[in-house]
């Protein structure tokens, strides 16, 4: 019988126990992400996976909308607090050089997001204590950009911040 091909029975009961013993694993992970059972603990993942999609996606538009602020080193950044969105009292729109930026798409399904806070903020050198500050004035400046994006998931209030210094004006 050496041209028959095929598994023995003795290799098909060791793939059956490996396979078993990784079937309980991933069952045991499962179940025990909730306090409940195994189906209980889809809900917690599924939740968890969509914050983090959020949280990711926020992130890579905030960091995409300042290098576009980065980017328009022409354009004067009147310091100032900005505010766009459905949850602002009052909207206060970005100045004429960076309101071409589109604002994140906002859909229940993904990022549903409420708010778009930009502050720009003028730093200056401070000569005397060698570092920069906000109430030194001299002609050394950076300007820092700080946007915080603010979403909504299952009535959770989310934000992301994030910040850059810019050597602005050149």
């Amino acid at each position: 019988m050496k041209d028959d091909r095929g598994f023995t029975l003795i290799e098909i009961l060791v793939s059956m126990a490996i396979f078993a013993v990784i079937v309980i694993g991933a069952i045991g992970v499962l179940g025990a992400t909730d306090q409940g059972g195994f189906l209980e603990g889809f809900p917690t993942g599924f939740l968890t996976a969509r914050v983090a999609k959020d949280y990711t996606a926020a992130s890579v538009y905030l960091q995409a909308f300042n290098e576009f602020v980065a980017s328009k080193t022409t354009v004067n950044a009147t310091p100032g607090t900005y505010c766009i969105g459905s949850s602002c009292s009052p909207v206060v729109a970005l100045p004429a050089g960076l309101a071409g930026y589109p604002t994140p798409p906002g859909q229940s399904y993904q990022l549903d997001w409420t708010k778009l806070d930009v502050l720009i903020e003028t730093w200056y050198w401070d000569t005397v204590n060698n570092r920069f500050s906000t109430s030194f004035n001299t002609t050394e400046t950076l300007t820092l950009v700080r946007s915080t994006l603010t979403w909504q998931t299952r009535g959770t209030s989310r934000s992301v911040t994030v910040e850059r210094f810019i050597p602005w004006p050149p």
